[in-house]
């Protein structure tokens, strides 16, 4: 019996590791904000039309987003659904900013009537997550770079969103890297909002 248990044991520990082996699959990550709470100055932002133009994939390497090593071998691919970032990243920009109160134009309108144009390059977005014994280690990064043209005076603003982050799982499911670049993503967002203010519908830094 003792035998026969021991013998389980080694083709269950087989057939786990064999699971961990890598197929060159393309995992899809859905790219969305994480919003919760309500942001104070909702009602000033509202007051302002933004409209959120193109997003310009300006990655070193413009395939994918990363991939996953897998522990007995192989790997698997990070990207997002279509394979296009910069529609996904401008869509999400969108949509976090309209959740914020922001009085968002449709994606794909005419920025006419808009008092500011939002444009961006996306300067780094990756993830990366590498299996070890007893965990998988998951890392991310994004970069964007965001310009915004205030209609009023022909003024610009530019900034650039910086944004990382880590976490180490012991049973590691794909929704944990789309957890954790959604996480990131949204912080970067989130430098957005508290490093600008609205001033006569133009967006200004708050500090020079």
């Amino acid at each position: 019996m003792k035998r026969r248990r021991m013998s389980l044991m080694c083709w269950v520990s087989l057939i786990v590791l064999a699971g961990c082996a890598g197929t060159g699959e393309v995992i899809p990550l859905q790219i969305h904000p994480i919003v919760t709470g309500s942001e104070g100055v909702a009602k000033q932002r509202a007051a302002v039309r933004v409209a959120v133009g193109s997003v310009e994939d300006g990655r070193s390497h413009k395939t994918g987003l990363g991939v996953r090593t897998h522990l007995w071998g192989g790997v698997s691919y990070f990207d997002v659904p279509g394979g296009n970032p910069s529609d996904v990243v401008a869509q999400a920009l969108t949509d976090y900013l309209t959740a914020k109160g922001w009085q968002v134009t449709k994606r794909g309108a005419s920025d006419a009537g808009a008092d500011v144009v939002l444009t961006g390059k996306i300067l780094d977005l990756s993830v990366q997550a590498k299996s070890r014994v007893g965990f998988t280690e998951v890392t991310t990064k994004s970069k964007l770079a965001l310009q915004a043209q205030n209609v009023a005076d022909g003024s610009t603003i530019r900034m650039t969103l910086n944004g990382n982050g880590d976490d180490d799982v012991f049973w590691f499911d794909p929704e944990d890297a789309q957890a954790l670049v959604n996480d990131v993503l949204t912080d970067s967002f989130g430098k957005l909002l508290q490093d600008t203010r609205i001033e006569n519908k133009s967006l200004r830094l708050t500090s020079p």
